[in-house]
């Protein structure tokens, strides 16, 4: 890839909160696994893999990343989501059931509607109005699975 668009997509990607970040994982892992589906239904199995890795790998990102100690209950809920996406993920690999793309790619709309209705600015600043970020995280973390 050409020098220049690396270092346009990284100034980008410094300039984004870490709600819009969090977001971006969001719609790449469900992009990665529309892709794994078309690949599979074209008869592509090794293309499904590689986009199946790619999915696996955003949410693993997601799920490593979090931050137990602040996060608390919310870290906790978002963790066990990350793993029974990631178990779903081994599943779909294993038995190339589409039915499970649709699953966890309603989680992941349902997680990424919810972070995407917090201001930006209340993930990133430390506030004096925690009860009120913690309510709207709340509601993100309330997925049923």
């Amino acid at each position: 890839m050409d020098r220049n668009v690396i270092s346009y997509q990284k100034a980008q990607l410094e300039g984004l909160s870490q709600r819009d970040l969090i977001v971006m994982c969001y719609k790449g892992a469900v992009k990665y696994l529309n892709d794994a589906r078309q690949r599979l239904e074209s008869g592509d199995g090794e293309g499904f893999s590689d986009q199946i890795e790619k999915a696996h790998r955003v949410i693993f990102h997601l799920y490593t990343t979090l931050d137990m100690q602040q996060g608390g209950e919310i870290a906790q809920k978002l963790a066990d989501i990350y793993a029974y996406l990631i178990n779903q993920i081994y599943l779909l690999n294993a038995t190339k059931n589409l039915d499970i793309v649709d699953g966890i790619n309603r989680i992941m709309n349902t997680l990424r509607e919810g972070w995407e209705g917090i201001d930006p600015k209340a993930v990133t600043a430390a506030t004096d109005n925690r009860s009120k970020q913690r309510s709207a995280i709340q509601r993100v973390v309330s997925v049923q699975i």
